[in-house]
């Protein structure tokens, strides 16, 4: 085969994702660095050559793949741009009234006690499409280059240094084979790669198992489907903040849900699923669905509308599932590092701060002209003494105590946790991957094998195939699947009747559909509608064998979260 010859260029930090720890620390570091090279003019100092930085970005325009409940706090932006809010940063609106909520499917309740960890008075609800862009506009008159539609498919590694991105090839068919606009992807090499791809990142997922980056527990998720509505305006609410939870299931398996006011009389609706689920059948679409015929939810919305569909995978597992942040020539923030606080349901902030961290080291490196591990290895200290690390610290054992069960959490230790500073009754708790909580179909009484068939009406609740049309996601169909199953043997033969094909459920945009096989009479096999997929993660996460593996389609496709 002849070889594809790469066109590359170099720049001095790379920073894969243009989300906000990505934008953060792009900012940040331009910022420190014309800051010191003020200072060394000032005391005749030595300054730092500024440096060629370089975001590149998977969407087609920034904030296209970016999606979050999303109610921010906002001590993190204010550290970065103190004058944030003179300087128009998009929130919709400032939280007023906070409050969790105990639903059942006739009634709801309103708790007397708002839970500390659901206070958020004084956050900003805002779209995290918009934030990215507002960030996106400061990083570029800070002289950052942004390049959207460039999907980061490859690392490039030289011993146990990463020294670079390839980028992934555009107009290749189905087949594999070139089309007839063929482009080979560029090869980026950098003095320092900073993944912030997000939740389980592609590129992240795979520098944590090369280089055995690895937490002490394994890192699990939930999946978290939003939608946006237009309400009736005597429903609307600005600075309503609703947390709550679907009881009684709740007290088999962990649930919750959000309601955030936004402008022009919309609302952001969404309702979080964990991936840790014994049942095959678990499927978040129909869980966020059958919430909407509740009492409240079905007068909330009647007479409403449908703008926006999204769903995301979050990270759970907290201080004892983050990964090692460096590697020589390389280092993770945001979500790629599992930086969530699920406890707090609180990303954004965790994700700007330890953007920032890592700017503050970038700085030293680029002023030693040392980008290797002895260096870059000052991030992880600065993150150990900051107050992202306590705020992670008190929240350390919140899936451990989950895990066990919601009734031990909720009854017992999280309770605990909040006067033993995180500690609980044990420390640290300690629990296995989601995926391999599900249980086979002969270990479930026939009852619970397969779940009731469910009606959607089209006008509250809606199938996922409907749902897709309103996350703007756009796919080439002939290109490779970008979501790549190892063994489609094993669906057809084992999986078939180990599992019941769980995927045709988990994933919450009708993307894996079994179909007839005629080369195998009374057998299905597997149909991948990868146009469908809305970049959730869930299947890559959830899949009881670990076979398939989501991979970036080509730079510019996916959903379109604008104002998500």
């Amino acid at each position: 085969m002849t070889p594809v010859e790469r066109e590359s260029m170099e720049v001095d930090v790379l920073f894969v994702g243009a989300g906000p720890a990505t934008l953060a620390s792009a900012l940040h570091l331009m910022n420190l660095v014309k800051a010191h090279n003020e200072r060394a003019e000032k005391a005749g100092g030595e300054p730092i050559e500024p440096p060629t930085v370089l975001v590149i970005e998977k969407g087609a325009a920034v904030g296209d793949h970016l999606l979050s409940g999303a109610v921010m706090n906002p001590k993190a932006i204010a550290e970065l741009v103190p004058d944030f809010a003179s300087q128009g940063f998009p929130t919709e609106h400032v939280c007023t009234d906070a409050s969790f909520w105990m639903y059942t499917r006739g009634h709801a309740l309103r708790s007397p006690i708002t839970p500390p960890n659901f206070q958020k008075k004084g956050y900003h609800v805002v779209s995290l499409s918009n934030v990215g862009k507002w960030m996106a506009e400061r990083c570029e008159a800070a002289g950052v280059e942004i390049y959207p539609g460039f999907a980061g498919d490859e690392l490039l590694i030289d011993g146990s240094r990463v020294v670079g991105v390839r980028i992934g090839d555009m107009g290749v068919g189905h087949d594999g084979k070139p089309k007839s606009n063929y482009q080979p992807g560029m090869d980026i090499f950098a003095k320092v790669t900073v993944l912030g791809e997000g939740v389980h990142g592609s590129l992240a997922k795979r520098l944590i198992d090369r280089f055995g980056l690895h937490g002490m527990n394994p890192q699990v998720y939930e999946t978290g489907v939003k939608e946006i509505w237009r309400v009736r305006p005597e429903k609307h609410r600005p600075g309503r903040v609703i947390h709550g939870a679907l009881f009684p299931d709740f007290l088999k398996q962990f649930n919750g849900m959000w309601l955030y006011d936004m402008k022009d009389n919309l609302v952001s609706y969404g309702f979080v699923t964990m991936l840790d689920s014994k049942y095959p059948s678990n499927d978040p679409h129909r869980a966020a669905q059958e919430f909407k015929a509740t009492p409240f939810m079905r007068d909330l919305l009647d007479g409403g509308e449908l703008v926006r569909y999204g769903a995301k995978a979050i990270p759970m597992g907290g201080l004892y599932a983050q990964p090692k942040l460096y590697v020589d020539g390389a280092m993770l923030i945001g979500d790629a590092a599992g930086m969530c606080n699920a406890f707090k349901l609180a990303g954004i902030h965790m994700a700007i701060k330890t953007g920032m961290l890592a700017a503050e080291t970038l700085v030293d490196a680029l002023r030693r002209k040392d980008t290797s591990s002895v260096t870059l290895g000052a991030y992880a200290e600065r993150y150990r003494r900051s107050w992202a690390y306590e705020e992670h610290w008190e929240a350390r054992n919140f899936h451990g105590s989950v895990d066990v069960s919601p009734v031990f959490a909720m009854g017992l230790n999280i309770p605990l946790m909040m006067i033993t500073k995180g500690r609980g009754l044990v420390d640290p708790l300690r629990y296995s991957a989601g995926h391999e909580h599900m249980q086979k179909l002969s270990e479930l009484p026939e009852s619970q094998r397969t779940p009731q068939p469910v009606e959607f009406d089209g006008k509250l609740t809606f199938t996922k195939e409907h749902l897709v049309q309103f996350s703007g996601t756009h796919h080439e169909v002939d290109q490779p699947s970008h979501l790549v199953v190892a063994d489609t043997d094993l669906c057809r033969d084992v999986c078939s009747i180990e599992y019941g094909n769980p995927c045709e459920n988990f994933c919450p945009a009708a993307v894996y559909e079994m179909v007839p096989d005629a080369d195998h009479p009374g057998k299905k096999k597997l149909f991948i509608h990868h146009e469908n997929c809305v970049h959730c993660k869930t299947c890559d996460i959830a899949d009881p064998y670990q076979i398939i593996t989501w991979t970036p389609p080509e730079g510019g496709e996916g959903p379109d979260y604008t104002q998500m």
